[in-house]
């Protein structure tokens, strides 16, 4: 797999990415229950690869896995009582991970992994921390496996599905 930062030129290839990862959802019985258009939309993706933020992963040519950085705390994180203490600046959060369904079984979330804990790194992070909706327990497990440490239970309000139970997890880098 080659892994790279998206650019201008991978938003379209980026966004087919997503859409197909929504619609799919809709066949798991585990997932992130994205609805395209409203999380993720092309707006954000366009606005998260030009801050150089995203991540994608290619098996011939063919966009197989992406993640996306942001920088700082998420706001509706504050109310989580984090072990690994941080400056503000320091704090990164990993949004809208996903594995192609075409793809699963064949280690790419590891790898990906690994090369999102090195990116974020090589820019300065000291602590990643991301959420799981409760219930999804194959994310868990790989994010546990990748060395993420739980850090509690929370109720989030996402755009797309209004407030639900999520758990959050940390890992130093």
């Amino acid at each position: 797999m080659q892994i790279k930062q998206a650019t201008a030129a991978d938003l379209e290839a980026v966004c087919q990415f997503y859409q197909e990862v929504c619609a799919q959802q809709q066949d798991d019985e585990y997932g992130a229950d994205w609805h395209w258009g409203v999380y993720p939309n092309r707006d954000l993706l366009a606005d998260r690869i030009d801050n150089g933020m995203v991540v994608e992963g290619l098996v011939n040519g063919q966009v197989a896995t992406v993640g996306i950085l942001t920088t700082g705390e998420d706001p509706n994180y504050r109310q989580v009582d984090w072990a690994i203490a941080a400056p503000e600046q320091q704090i990164t959060v990993l949004h809208l991970f996903a594995v192609s369904k075409n793809f699963r079984g064949q280690g790419l979330a590891k790898q990906m992994l690994q090369k999102l804990f090195e990116f974020a790194k090589n820019k300065g992070y000291a602590v990643m921390h991301l959420d799981v909706m409760k219930g999804n327990v194959p994310a868990e497990r790989a994010y546990v496996k990748s060395g993420f440490c739980f850090a509690g239970e929370v109720v989030l309000h996402y755009e797309d599905i209004g407030d639900t139970s999520a758990h959050m997890y940390e890992r130093k880098l």
